[in-house]
């Protein structure tokens, strides 16, 4: 019996593919399980973030993956985890003259933050990097907006 490659290959190519398919629909942040820009998103993160671990955040402490961006611009990023984290609310402001946008749940207890390039308020830029965060116990919507724009909120 001889064996045929090309339908061999061609399965081989079809099981990849869909390994492939799912691992990038349900690609998450180790850290959140908050979802992750998958390939063809606006927006695309190196691979492996640098975990911070006890992070202050007043009387809580956090611990944050920071990931480096790739590539996108700061609009295309809050467009997609608008569209893709259900539920969050969203606060924009400017540290440092970088845009700081962050994604937060109801409990204060989950973020994402997307920090742009340097650039001027109302300006589209780069992103610089993208920060997907745990707080306990969780803080006030006053607290994660004074994060954005590095002034101090605590009560």
């Amino acid at each position: 019996m001889q064996i045929k490659p090309l339908p061999i290959l061609a399965g081989l190519l079809a099981i990849s593919l869909a390994i492939c398919a799912v691992g990038a629909e349900g690609a998450a942040d180790s850290l959140t399980k908050l979802p992750l820009p998958m390939a063809g998103a606006p927006l695309a993160l190196f691979d492996n973030p640098n975990r911070l671990d006890a992070v202050p955040v007043c009387k809580s402490s956090s611990t944050m993956n920071f990931y480096s961006a790739r590539s996108g611009t700061v609009s295309a990023a809050v467009s997609w985890y608008a569209a893709h984290l259900s539920g969050f609310k969203h606060v924009h402001g400017m540290g440092s003259g970088r845009s700081q946008d962050t994604f937060y749940n109801a409990g204060g207890t989950l973020i994402v933050s997307i920090t742009g390039e340097p650039s001027a308020e109302g300006q589209d830029t780069k992103v610089y990097s993208v920060i997907y965060g745990t707080i306990q116990p969780g803080v006030t919507d006053k607290v994660i907006a004074a994060m954005n724009s590095q002034t101090a909120a605590c009560p």
